[in-house]
């Protein structure tokens, strides 16, 4: 895809959604893989959710839902992988374009909404096109 070498290292700068220094073995950080299948196309298949699966406190964010030890701002990361075709987007469903969801982050995710406002147009519409891409 046009603009992923580009749109990667800004990803991992200015969202920080994925290790800022990804494993040797993928440019993406986190690597998973299927397990057995029955089913050719899911059998033992390498994908990269783009997603680090912690909790964050995400401030005025949170879903206000207490499970476990999540208290109601801490919120698993959701992973990228697939957000293309995602209609709606963030957990309660109020955003409906990528800068929107971004506009949204609070509490542990301020850092990355205001590094992503810094960012040139440029590499906003690069940013925006890999993600589409996923």
């Amino acid at each position: 895809m046009r603009g992923k070498r580009t749109a990667i290292p800004l990803l991992c700068r200015a969202l920080r959604l994925m290790p800022s220094k990804p494993s040797s073995k993928t440019s993406v950080g986190l690597t998973l893989r299927t397990g057995p299948n029955a089913v050719g196309a899911l059998d033992r298949v390498t994908f990269h959710p783009y997603s680090d699966f912690l909790l964050h406190d995400m401030g005025s964010l949170g879903d206000g839902i207490t499970q476990n030890q999540a208290t109601g701002r801490l919120m698993r990361t959701a992973p990228l992988w697939g957000v293309r075709a995602q209609t709606t987007l963030l957990h309660d469903g109020r955003a409906s374009t990528l800068e929107e969801a971004i506009a949204a982050h609070d509490g542990q995710g301020k850092k990355a909404r205001d590094r992503f406002s810094r960012l040139s147009s440029f590499e906003k519409a690069q940013l925006i096109a890999f993600l589409k891409s996923l």
